[in-house]
């Protein structure tokens, strides 16, 4: 089956350009797309005479060995030279005003890349145009605006967050977010929350039904919606297929990518476990649509926007009565066992610069467990009347989209050290390398740790005050006992 693509770039700005792109996938094995394009208009901050495409995404390296076969010619359509500076990156003699090149898609052997760069397959596909497209430059950093038409075979869908102009075409904000689920067999449905309108599209078979995950998607999104008091865009895809290869039962991969949601998955061996692993994915990921998504954040902070985010999400799941308490205790007692078993400690900070060459398991760890500590910090203080929502929400509502970009360390920092019981954690836990001191820090929440075998497991004392039973109950821990009274 041959999948053609037509793509009409228009870059709009004071030093915009225009750029014409045709992409047609001239081989399913191995999948090879041919792409073509022109420069309309010369107003680049960069010069012509250098083109580059992504070599890295996360922890996949080397893309720019994908690239093959690449002809530049001037306005007159003559031939130019260029010299391959490195895999991926070419510069050439003169001004380059249109090029040809064709891009490997076939799938990575590592399941951890299929969700974060584009590959193809005889059924289904996902492009990203931040990877698929050289790396172009707008004044001041601009987002590159997009018309994009595809042309597929007739039984092939296209699914995206991006504004549908007329059948297959449409127009993008920001090529560095665009993503296109393309293939067939989707099953799909659209629901409407507030303004906005999520689509839900489903490809091969699961331990549960369409509806089950349909509906379970609706309430996180209101979860969240109500959490913020706001939804950060007017349409959001959510996306979920398996991996286009044999993966072991539990694996799982997702990227939410400006409004797109794409979960590349592994089924679990029984429905109640199926449902559970969905409610995962699903959690993490949506709030996303809201951090960092639509902060105007930049740098390395990944340990407050992953590793606050997976504690937030664990602590949704008890309230939506999703997971009791005790295995709300139980991931946190995991996340310090990790935490506390590194052989190289680092801080947080230093940590999420190193993210995807082994400080990854730290980030998502010790970000959750300081999250934690952060909540029961900020609860004691306030009796109740502040948590960690009210980091979120002050987060969102100081640094959103499309306010001027911030270095996100030092934005994050600022809020979290506004409240002085929040310092001590900073000092110790985000930007130093200390121990988490348990008995001093879960004291006020009234739990305790209990040390078996070199592990330590959380449980709740046996002896509460009030305090300590007014904090607990903030958290979620007579969550059930309230579910069951409704």
């Amino acid at each position: 089956m041959i999948l053609c693509a037509e793509i009409l770039l228009l870059v709009f700005g004071c030093s915009a350009q225009e750029i014409e792109v045709n992409i047609k996938k001239i081989s399913s094995s191995p999948a090879i797309v041919r792409v073509e394009g022109r420069f309309l208009q010369e107003n680049l901050t960069q010069s012509n005479k250098n083109l580059a495409f992504a070599s890295s995404v996360g922890n996949v390296e080397n893309l720019g060995t994908r690239i093959s076969d690449l002809n530049l010619t001037d306005k007159q359509g003559r031939a130019i030279t260029f010299k391959k500076l490195i895999e991926g990156e070419y510069l050439t003699e003169d001004e380059a005003n249109a090029w040809s090149y064709q891009v490997n898609l076939s799938t990575l052997p590592n399941e951890k890349a299929l969700a974060h760069v584009s590959w193809a397959t005889d059924e289904q596909g996902i492009l990203m145009l931040g990877d698929l497209l050289p790396q172009f430059v707008a004044q001041d950093n601009q987002p590159i605006s997009a018309k994009i038409k595809f042309e597929l075979p007739k039984d092939w869908k296209i699914l995206s967050s991006e504004k549908s102009m007329e059948e297959n075409t449409f127009f993008v904000n920001n090529i560095e977010k665009a993503v296109f689920l393309i293939g067939k067999n989707w099953r799909e449905s659209k629901v409407t929350i507030g303004n906005t309108t999520l689509n839900f599209a489903i490809g091969g078979k699961w331990n549960f039904t369409d509806a089950e995950a349909f509906e379970m998607a609706g309430e996180i999104f209101e979860e969240y919606r109500k959490q913020f008091g706001e939804i950060p865009t007017e349409k959001a895809q959510i996306s979920l297929v398996h991996f286009p290869k044999e993966i072991k039962f539990g694996r799982w991969e997702a990227e939410t990518r400006g409004a797109n949601l794409t979960i590349l998955s592994s089924d679990m061996p029984f429905k109640t476990l199926s449902l559970q692993h969905l409610h995962e994915q699903l959690r993490h990921e949506i709030f996303h649509f809201w951090i960092p998504n639509n902060l105007a954040l930049t740098g390395n902070y990944n340990w407050f926007y992953e590793g606050f985010t997976v504690y937030q999400s664990l602590k949704t799941a008890v309230k939506t009565n999703r997971i009791r308490f005790e295995d709300f205790l139980d991931t946190l007692s995991q996340a310090y066992n990790l935490d506390n078993f590194q052989s190289r400690k680092v801080s947080l900070i230093e940590g999420a610069k190193n993210r995807w060459s082994g400080a990854n398991s730290q980030v998502y760890s010790r970000g959750m467990i300081v999250a934690f500590l952060c909540d029961v910090a900020l609860l004691h203080k306030s009796k109740g009347k502040r948590s960690i929502n009210d980091i979120f929400r002050q987060v969102l509502n100081k640094y959103r989209l499309p306010n001027k970009l911030q270095e996100g360390n030092t934005a994050i920092l600022n809020i979290l050290g506004s409240y002085s019981e929040l310092q001590p954690i900073i000092e110790k836990y985000i930007k130093g390398m200390e121990k988490i001191n348990w008995q001093t820090d879960l004291e006020d929440a009234g739990i305790e740790a209990e040390e078996t075998d070199f592990t330590t497991k959380f449980i709740v004392k046996t002896k509460l005050n009030g305090r300590q039973k007014d904090l607990l109950d903030k958290l979620g821990y007579n969550n059930w006992r309230k579910i069951l009274k409704k």
